[in-house]
């Protein structure tokens, strides 16, 4: 079925371009559930189950300060089970959070303003503490674009292989399906109508918000899913920040590698 992706969009960016878009659209914003790996669950079940009043779930290890993270697409919280430790063991509460459409929490579609906008109103219902730290990897990192500017950011700040340019992950996506550049221009548009704002507005190459929250950005030279160029544009243009380079990690390898994860952890602490 994958396979045939490409081959129905093309088909109907020239039938109707309107309709490929609205299709398009509908793909582009549902993630897929994906299984947790058996050392993921074990360590999951190991956490306190926490419910919001928005039914949207996390689990919560340890006590002290609180840390917020904050996963990617089609992850969920438990994504972080190596991490974790780390952050118990320096004293730290550590909140597991699962996004709209995602992990436990209930939705079958999102964005990353709905992301961003989501995540604020959980903190806001003051189930923990103000969190002293907040980590996101990939999209949870590119949500932090929106929430610097509808809600207070933590004192520091760890985005993690995440795209910094919005518009760049609608272009691949674009090419991927095989969309017409009609129908591009009809999707961008009924993207920009639902969630009200333009692509750059959620992009974090404009929204430096470094000076308010210390940050670290990681990247692997070789993520396959994100450009490191993306990483490149944005040590270029936020006018702090700690930027680390990574090797041979990959895109999803950035949160289970040993010496990236020390690093994070030192780094909150």
């Amino acid at each position: 079925m994958k396979r045939l992706i490409p081959i129905i969009f093309k088909w109907l960016s020239i039938i109707s371009p309107k309709f490929a878009a609205k299709l398009a659209l509908k793909l582009f914003s549902h993630p897929r559930r994906k299984p947790r790996s058996d050392k993921e669950m074990v360590f999951l079940n190991t956490g306190e189950k926490i419910s919001f009043k928005s039914k949207r779930k996390a689990r919560t290890w340890g006590e002290g300060p609180v840390v917020w993270l904050l996963h990617g697409w089609e992850s969920r919280g438990s994504t972080f089970y190596k991490l974790i430790p780390l952050l118990v063991e320096k004293g730290y509460q550590v909140v597991a959070w699962d996004g709209p459409a995602h992990g436990d929490s209930p939705g079958d579609r999102t964005h990353v303003p709905h992301y961003a906008e989501s995540l604020s109103n959980d903190l806001n219902e003051g189930l923990f503490a103000s969190p002293v730290a907040m980590v996101g990897h990939s999209f949870g990192g590119a949500a932090f674009a929106m929430l610097s500017k509808i809600h207070q950011m933590p004192p520091k700040v760890v985005i993690v292989s995440s795209p910094t340019r919005v518009e760049g992950v609608f272009f691949r996506f674009f090419k991927m399906i095989k969309l017409s550049d009609k129908a591009v221009k009809y999707f961008i548009t009924l993207s920009e109508k639902d969630t009200g704002y333009k692509l750059t507005d959620v992009s974090l190459v404009n929204n430096d918000f470094s000076e308010i929250s210390e940050t670290l950005v990681i990247h692997d030279k070789g993520d396959d899913v994100i450009p490191y160029e993306d990483f490149e544009v944005l040590q270029k243009t936020w006018k702090s920040g700690k930027f680390i380079v990574t090797e041979n990690l990959g895109h999803r390898m950035t949160i289970k590698d040993p010496q990236a994860l020390k690093s994070i952890a030192e780094f909150i602490e």
